[in-house]
């Protein structure tokens, strides 16, 4: 077996030396299911639900346990990696035998040459070992996966037999389906392959014995005849004649000589246009104007010429103004030599179908408006494909499978250039070639005007064209010899109804390149229907791009940069200032008003929190939405009026850190503060800032900060706000290492704000409190007020402070040596950690389980959750993290008395980390471990 991973057959996993991993059947089971879901998360609930058909209430640490097992293996070890609530196996495609087996057959289908073709698709069968994942103890709901594999292979075998018949190589075709048809009598193409096989061998009454053998299956079976194909086939072998020569058409365009890239879209057009057994298969490419949608479909097109050996036909459908049905049949049945032309258009449709029933042919349609126009040219046997470009999806048109063409790979976007202007001119200045790719955003129309523009003016540098690109307006200089950019999306635009073209215009007005129907309503002023009707139309132009719904349940569209250039273009030039301004402003109270629930969990940590209107409950309310309106949120920041645009900053910065997104918040509150209403709107606003630093131990900014805010708050005589200030400076001389200089002002600060009825600032002070207990070794005193605080977060949990105070409590608990009841609190603040989406906070209390379970000798516990932390800790770049992780383990090795294992874990500890505790207690493990009495040393990695 050449594959380090296979499934068609055994599972398999190739160890370095030649050997086959051992597994148990779950661990089988696990492992196929990462595999048939390779590169993509695959959730725990997924990968339960595929283990077991009624999981156990111990499924999740059974599944802990052998997601631990399999990283013990080395070739899985660094590929299986934890990725928020599921898994991932990171794998080559030729590491693998089911994706090496999908690739084969996608080139295969590529290949002119019968002899080619033949010889790729035995490659391709030949990598079944057996039944796919045969040794698997796989749930019924992964039982459509495996059929789908056995229906490739079944058709690989009939794609294998059709090239071998094209060579006139009969004696291998017979030898190979005559079993093959025994195992699956009720596939009509194997059928008809075997009988010709036959016949064209001269083995005239065995052919006809099949065909009766044949109809007998599928009479018997399913109740029906057999097809046209296998009828015809049997008289000609009555007749004696052979099959009637057919008159192959091409009416394709000439194939594009410079196209570039898309392979995996040309291979997924080649494995979803392959004949089906019961009907013709469809694939519609979708895609934005100018995204090469029929560049690739002629090109498709041409290269499965001969997988459809009677021939090719092209209409153009018009697009925009669409052709009508009536007149687009009557080309195709000149293009088929009928001799009438029927009158009506369903009389039409009836003989085209009749004419292409028993070919096998390929239907290439251009610029589809709808499905109404597609559908009357459908063929009505599975022998055809159609192949459809439209700038829209076709969703109500039957059978189709849809390939939405984004733009291409920044690669393949140079590689384009290069080619239209010149490999060795482009690559004398690959800044300004990136450049312009990024003006174009790397759309292929755009790329081919700008490399048209370089190529006819030899004496411009790469620069030149990047500069006017740049400063004079980026549609301005994409036009050459009558092709436009902006002329091809007017024609989209143009054709909207006024509703559409006005929604366009004010998404381009607000800049949102992704965005959800809640914001266009505002932008609308309009009601959510309305929204929501506006973007089916524009999706249907292909000026969005509907996505599927994100994780909080809504429906969000894209639209590409230069559409939302062109769209912005429209909106000042056919939008009135006042209109824009009344837009932009009810957009961003939209964000407001939306956020001030949303973010309930996420109070500011270091200002007093104002009285919140009641609002209505949204269904995008919560952590979710957050997450997927970030970038909503940060853009209305920077549109709002400045006291807007506060406010904003101030009820997204606290969700910001603690989703991970420090840098960001950062950025947006350093532009409030320059465009604060007033200095105190300022100064409070710089709170926060020093607050981020405090959370990322910038003691030195933090303290600079905090000690300007409390001369301007001593000045402003706002005792409320210097109490913050307190909590600040404490935590500095906490981080510091002086807890004897934090309690100080840290009790003033909770004194202060137990007599304003401030919880919020209450809870501040209360966490730093119990890290000061904590650093003096007074843990009674830390775990009451760890329960005072969480006796205030129970009402409101003020985002991350009751999942320190869990967090806090364990570890006092731990240290007092109540183990059980730490691992309760570890385990509660990793799940508050969870529905916040705080990857820091999980990651650190992860640790401190994993440890507990340690010291109760839960040891396969303890290693898959320190393994998950550490991955979390390398995933978001903490190499502080998975350095006290690898100690953490390290310490973990040394209670199983594994030396060797320990060893490898505090030198890693110890190479990663320059903090100077952490990085003397690593030296001393490794000293002590180098130089252990009575017992051979282990070795030093």
């Amino acid at each position: 077996m050449r594959h380090r991973f296979a499934l068609l057959g055994p599972v398999l996993v190739r160890l370095d030396d030649g050997r086959y991993a051992r597994l148990s059947g779950r661990q089988r089971a696990v492992l196929a299911t990462l595999l048939l879901n390779a590169n993509t998360v695959v959730s725990r609930g997924r990968l339960e639900a595929a283990v077991w058909d009624e999981p156990p209430a111990s499924a999740v640490a059974n599944l802990q346990t052998y997601i631990a097992q399999l990283r013990r293996i080395a070739p899985v070890a660094p590929r299986l990696v934890t990725m928020g609530s599921g898994y991932v196996l990171e794998v080559a495609r030729d590491e693998v035998d089911v994706l090496a087996f999908q690739d084969e057959l996608a080139l295969a289908r590529l290949e002119a040459d019968p002899a080619a073709r033949a010889d790729r698709l035995r490659q391709a069968i030949g990598l079944w070992r057996g039944r796919a994942a045969e040794d698997a103890p796989l749930s019924a709901v992964m039982g459509a996966r495996l059929a789908e594999l056995d229906e490739q292979l079944a058709g690989a075998r009939c794609d294998w037999a059709e090239a071998e018949l094209a060579m006139g190589r009969h004696a291998e075709v017979i030898g190979e389906l005559r079993p093959f048809v025994a195992e699956h009598p009720l596939r009509e193409r194997a059928w008809e392959q075997l009988i010709r096989a036959l016949a064209q061998a001269g083995r005239r009454a065995e052919a006809l014995s099949t065909y009766r053998h044949a109809r007998a299956a599928l009479v018997c079976e399913l109740g029906v005849e057999p097809g046209p194909a296998l009828r015809e086939l049997q008289y000609d072998i009555l007749s004696g004649e052979p099959p009637s020569p057919r008159r192959s058409i091409c009416q394709l365009p000439a194939d594009i000589a410079d196209f570039v890239g898309r392979e995996r879209e040309l291979a997924r057009i080649s494995a979803l246009s392959s004949p089906d057994a019961h009907a013709p298969p469809v694939v519609v490419v979708t895609g934005p104007p100018g995204v090469g949608k029929s560049t690739l479909a002629v090109h498709a097109a041409h290269l499965s010429r001969a997988a459809f050996p009677d021939g090719q036909l092209y209409l153009r459908l018009g697009g925009p103004a669409p052709r009508d049905p009536a007149t687009l049949l009557a080309e195709l049945l000149r293009a088929l030599n009928a001799h009438v032309i029927p009158d009506s258009a369903d009389e039409r449709a009836t003989l085209y179908r009749s004419m292409v029933a028993d070919r096998s042919m390929l239907i290439v349609l251009e610029d589809a408006a709808g499905e109404h126009q597609v559908i009357p040219l459908l063929p009505g046997t599975s022998r055809c494909a159609v192949l459809v470009t439209s700038r829209g999806p076709l969703p109500a048109l039957p059978g189709s499978s849809v390939v939405h063409l984004a733009v291409p790979s920044q690669a393949e976007a140079g590689t384009l250039l290069e080619r239209v202007a010149g490999a060795a001119r482009v690559r004398t200045d690959p800044d300004a070639a990136a450049a312009i790719l990024r003006a174009c955003g790397l759309l292929p129309l755009a790329i081919r005007l700008a490399g048209a523009r370089l190529a006819t003016r030899p004496a411009w540098p790469l620069r030149e064209l990047a500069d006017r690109l740049a400063s004079a307006g980026t549609l301005d200089e994409l036009s050459f010899g009558g092709h436009d950019v902006r002329a091809s999306f007017a024609i989209s635009y143009e054709a909207l109804p006024a509703p559409a073209r006005r929604a366009f215009r004010l998404l381009g007005l607000a800049g949102l390149a992704g965005t959800a129907e809640w914001a266009v309503a505002a932008l609308l002023d309009g009601p959510l229907r309305e929204a929501e009707q506006s973007m089916e139309v524009l999706t249907l132009a292909g000026l969005v791009t509907a996505d599927e719904a994100d994780q909080s349940g809504q429906s969000r569209y894209r639209m590409h940069d230069l559409l939302a250039a062109y769209a912005r273009e429209r909106a000042h030039a056919e939008e009135d200032p006042v209109r824009q301004g009344e837009a932009l402003a009810r957009f961003t109270g939209a964000c407001l008003r939306r956020l001030r629930e949303a973010a309930e969990d996420y109070p500011p940590p270091m200002i007093p929190s104002a009285p919140r209107p009641a609002v209505d409950r949204t269904a995008g309310a919560g952590r979710d939405w957050l997450h997927v309106e970030r970038e909503t949120l940060t853009a209305a920041v920077a549109l709002a009026e400045p006291r807007t645009a506060a406010e904003l900053a101030h009820l997204l910065s606290p969700f910001l850190v603690v989703s991970g997104f420090a840098d960001e918040a950062t950025a947006m509150l350093e532009g409030v503060v320059r465009r604060a209403p007033d200095r105190h709107t300022a100064m409070v606003t710089r709170l926060l800032l020093a607050d981020i630093a405090l959370e990322h131990r910038q003691v030195r900014v933090a303290r600079a900060l905090l000690e300007e805010l409390a001369g301007h708050f001593a000045a402003e005589g706002d005792r409320h706000a210097n109490l913050y200030v307190s909590t600040g400076l404490g935590t500095c001389h906490l981080l510091d290492g002086e807890p004897e200089r934090a309690w100080p002002l840290v009790a003033r600060a909770i004194a202060g704000f137990e007599a304003l009825g401030d919880p919020g600032g209450l809870v501040n002070a209360l966490i730093t409190a119990v890290g000061v207990r904590m650093s003096t070794g007074e843990h009674d005193e830390a775990i009451a007020l760890c329960r005072r605080g969480l006796d205030l977060t129970g009402e409101r949990r003020y985002g991350d402070y009751a999942v320190r105070f869990h967090r806090s409590l364990g570890i006092s608990l731990y240290e007092m040596g109540r183990t059980e009841e730490a691992i309760g609190h570890y385990e509660e603040s990793i799940g508050l950690s969870r529905e916040l989406g705080w990857g820091p906070g999980e990651q650190i209390t992860l640790r401190r389980l994993g440890e507990a379970y340690g010291r109760l000798g839960r040891f396969e516990q303890a290693a898959a959750v320190l393994a998950h932390c550490r991955d979390m800790f390398v995933r978001t770049g903490d190499v502080y993290g998975e350095a006290l992780t690898a100690y953490t383990l390290g310490e973990l090795s040394l209670g199983q008395d594994r030396p060797e294992e320990a060893l490898s874990f505090f030198t890693r500890c110890h190479d990663l980390t320059d903090e100077p505790g952490l990085r003397a207690g690593a030296r001393n493990r490794i000293d002590a471990l180098l130089h252990r009495p009575h017992k051979t040393p282990p070795s030093r990695p």
